[in-house]
This record gives C-alpha cells, sequence and structure tokens, in this order.
C-alpha cells in the first residue's frame, strides 16, 4: 500500500471541498480570495453548479478590469467541466481571439494545473480534439461527437452543436456596439441561432461592460420576465468609494477612479458605473421644453421663421440608420422653438412624402437635407417635380458626430433651442438627444445640427422691420 504524505492527504481533502463550494476552488485553483464585489457573482455560479438542469440565468454588468473575465470565463468554466464531464459547454465572446485564450486558460488549468487535478483526479483531456475553438476530455461516452468546451465569437457557427451550458462574456465590444449593423447581426445571430442550440433547461451567463444603451445586454435587460437574474456592479459605491478594497492590492485605488470620472464623466457613468440608460449621460445633459401644442397658431402668434433640417439614411432596412428630420421656428429673439420632428426608415419615395407633407403642414420657407446617399436623390425629384418647395442640399459639416453635439451644447443649455412638452415625439427625441453618444444610433443629432446651425444663420424678418424704423429716425 502507497505511503501517502500528510501534504497530500492536506491537498485531498482542500481538493473535495474546492469540488463541491466554488470559492474554495477559487481559492484553490485561482490562487486568491475573491472580494466583495465578486461575492454575488460567486454565489451565482454556486447556484448554476449546484442546480445544472434548473435553466438559470444570470447577467453580469461590471467595469472594465473588475476581474469577471478570469472568475466566470475561465474558473467557474473550468470548475463546471470538472463537476460535469459528460456535458457541453459554450464559452463565447464578441470575437474569436477573446474566445480562443480564455479556452487556452482553461486548458492549461486541466492540463497543467496540480491542484485542478486533486479537485477532479479524473479528468483529463483528449489529445484526438485539444483545440483553441472547441476541445474534449476524456468521457464515459466515445460515441458523443460534441466538444467539452465550444469557443467563439459572437457571431460563431454553433449549429450543429448541443449545449448545456453557455458563458458569453463581453457579446460586443465597444466599437462594434457603435455600429447597428453589428449589433443587429450578434442580437440575430443570439436568437436564431445560439439559443437554438440550448438542450431544455440549460443555464446561462452573459457578462460584460455596457457601452450604450440599446447593446446586447441591454436588449437582454428588457426580457427580465424570461427570468433573468441581474448583478449590476459599479465602479463606485454609493458612500462614493472604489468598489475594490482600500488597502491597495487588488484592482483600481480611489484615485483612479476619481481621475477617470473628471477625464471624461459620460464614459464613467456609462462604463464603469454601467448606466447608459440614465437621461444626462450625454454631452446633452437636458432639453429645455415649452408647454404650449405646436400649432400655425402658435407660429403667427410668435411670428416665427420656420425651417426644416432632414438627416437621411442611406437604407431602408431595419439594421440601418433612421432618416430624421427637425421643424423648427426662429422668433425674433433668436430663440429656436422646435414644432415637429419625423423619423423613420424611409425610402426614397417615403422621404419626397414627407417632405411634401411637412412643406403643406408647416409651411417653412426652406427644407435642408444633408447631402447623402439617401436625401440627394429625394431631393433632385422633388425640385424637379415641384420646383416651388424650398429645398436645399446642404454639405455635411466636417469634426464628426461628436462635435455636433459639443456645438449645440450653448444653444440648447442657453435656452436658445426649446422644444415640445407635450408632443407625441418628445420623450424618444429627448432619450435619443441626451444619451448621445451613447447609444446606437446619431440621426437625432446630425438632423438637430442641419437645422440649428443653419437657421440661427438667417436674419428674422423683424430685424429687417427694426433697421427700417432706426433709419426714419435718423432722417
Amino acid at each position: 500500500m502507497p505511503v501517502v504524505s500528510k501534504t497530500t492527504i492536506k491537498l485531498m481533502a482542500r481538493g473535495k471541498r474546492a469540488e463541491k463550494d466554488f470559492r474554495e476552488f477559487v481559492r484553490f485553483i485561482g490562487g486568491f480570495d475573491p472580494i466583495e464585489h465578486q461575492k454575488e457573482q460567486m454565489e451565482a455560479c454556486q447556484d448554476i453548479g449546484d442546480n445544472p438542469k434548473s435553466g438559470r440565468k444570470y447577467i453580469v454588468v461590471a467595469p472594465p478590469g473588475s476581474g469577471k473575465s478570469l472568475l466566470i470565463g475561465v474558473l467557474f468554466v473550468a470548475w463546471m467541466i470538472g463537476k460535469y464531464p459528460d456535458e457541453h459547454i459554450g464559452l463565447l465572446s464578441y470575437a474569436d481571439k477573446p474566445a480562443w485564450k480564455q479556452s487556452a486558460a482553461i486548458r492549461r488549468i486541466i492540463e497543467k494545473s496540480k491542484p485542478y487535478h486533486f479537485t477532479f483526479p479524473g479528468i483529463g483531456k483528449d489529445p484526438s480534439s485539444w483545440g483553441s475553438s472547441e476541445f474534449k476530455i476524456n468521457r464515459k461516452s466515445l460515441i458523443d461527437q460534441h466538444p467539452t468546451l465550444r469557443c467563439g465569437g459572437t457571431q460563431s457557427a454553433v449549429v450543429s452543436y448541443r449545449m448545456s451550458g453557455l458563458v458569453f462574456d463581453d457579446p460586443i465590444s465597444e466599437k462594434q456596439s457603435r455600429n447597428a449593423e453589428q449589433l443587429e447581426k450578434a442580437w440575430d445571430n443570439y436568437l436564431m441561432t445560439i439559443t437554438t442550440r440550448l438542450i431544455d433547461n440549460a443555464w446561462q451567463m452573459v457578462i460584460g461592460t455596457r457601452w450604450v444603451d440599446d447593446d446586447f445586454i441591454g436588449s437582454l435587460l428588457l426580457r427580465k420576465l424570461e427570468g433573468w437574474k441581474i448583478i449590476h456592479i459599479r465602479a463606485l459605491k454609493s458612500d462614493g468609494t472604489t468598489y475594490w478594497p482600500p488597502d491597495g492590492k487588488y484592482g483600481y485605488s480611489q484615485k483612479f477612479m476619481e481621475d477617470k470620472k473628471t477625464l471624461d464623466p459620460e464614459l464613467f457613468q456609462v462604463a464603469y458605473m454601467g448606466e447608459p440608460g440614465k437621461e444626462g449621460t450625454g454631452i446633452i445633459k437636458k432639453l429645455p421644453v415649452y408647454r404650449e401644442v405646436p400649432s400655425l397658431e402658435m407660429i403667427k402668434k410668435l411670428d416665427l421663421l420656420v425651417a426644416v433640417g432632414w438627416d437621411t439614411a442611406y437604407k431602408d432596412k431595419e439594421k440601418n440608420d433612421y432618416t430624421v428630420g427637425y421643424v423648427g421656428g426662429l422668433d425674433a429673439y433668436g430663440v429656436i422653438w422646435i414644432l415637429d420632428r419625423r423619423k423613420g426608415r424611409f425610402t426614397t419615395p417615403k422621404l419626397i412624402e414627407q417632405i411634401y407633407e411637412i412643406q403643406e403642414e408647416w409651411n417653412p420657407y426652406e427644407q435642408w437635407v444633408e447631402d447623402s446617399g439617401g436625401g440627394t436623390p429625394a431631393v433632385q425629384i422633388v425640385v424637379a417635380e415641384t420646383p416651388g418647395v424650398p429645398l436645399t442640399t446642404v454639405t455635411p459639416t466636417q469634426g464628426g458626430k461628436r462635435s455636433r453635439a459639443h456645438a449645440l451644447v450653448p444653444y440648447i443649455k442657453g435656452g436658445r433651442v426649446s422644444f415640445a412638452r407635450h408632443a407625441t415625439w418628445f420623450e424618444n427625441s429627448r432619450y435619443n438627444l441626451t444619451r448621445f453618444p451613447f447609444i446606437t444610433h446619431d440621426d437625432d443629432i446630425d438632423a438637430l445640427w442641419v437645422l440649428v446651425s443653419n437657421l440661427v444663420g438667417m436674419t428674422h424678418p423683424a430685424e429687417y422691420e427694426k433697421r427700417e424704423t432706426r433709419r426714419l429716425r435718423m432722417r
């Protein structure tokens, strides 16, 4: 009978504890003790480990660098593989390479970690299938063709796989979150492909950092009725202190967080506090409003010089941007009163209909249309059909969309642009204007800038009357 040292006996006993207790597994295999902000994540992992067939679903929203990928994307997956070696797990991310890096870390644990071998002594690699995108461990069934772990990007091909569990680590990147088409593809692939590969009562863990309000996690949050539980970790606690321990051994210091907040408060609110849907997180904080209902009578009463600004999309498909038009009137004091707003994924014929409709309803003296793939043909057709419609293409401004939003700030903050509080379109307009750039679509900013930048340069008719009066007095 072989002699076993006391050290080995202690390691074997610790391995048995780690097999059942995820916190002990993290200590034993990961080599660190989970800290306060990881407590809920630990409990969620333990819950799934204890109830793998219960269909548990968790969303973890956390700042960059919070340790969520290591804890859940690597250690939790390695733990679940050891506990349930005959099951099949998916590990997906926004692209192949990030998922493959985690796959490599998991494989190193399975292959080389002595604490892991004390915890799961029967687990070993299958040399015939041991790659980055998928691998197998030795298991009972010799005819099971599905990999133990399948790794890849959000749009990976998972059609032929069956998964009993899924970890989605950062389903969308910051760059992808700015692209409506990329968001649409990732979400569609999840709904139509990935979820259909999950077996009945499969568990799911989605972890990530928020970038825009309508990103992948934002779409999931709208589906709370499907049983998703949310774990929300903010970089600053309610008392304003950092979520990392103050001893400085781990994570980011109080000064680091305060510097981040000072450098870019809007980005900090979204990515580090996980609150992209909060009003005022954007460049434009708040919209001035008026309570009157926009009408022709109001235009006469305030003596408004009415015009329209259009930002047009290139295509009418749902994944593309919207076409947006703002109708506004300039009064004698230089204030622009926003009277109407049109928004939709318009084809060129539909855009032409909108142009005619606005002309008939509001009788603007000018409609400015941004010179683009969607707007220019519409202008050419309308001008050819009805020369009397005042329609002009304008060249897009230089400097990018953020510069347009910043340029709008002094007009809006100073009360020189006012919105109809009780209009049916107001809430959607406010949502899109006060959350930019942390939303996918920027059409409202562009359309409003087309209107404001052109209208403020106009001279109100009342000014000519004042000049004539001054001339008469001088005589």
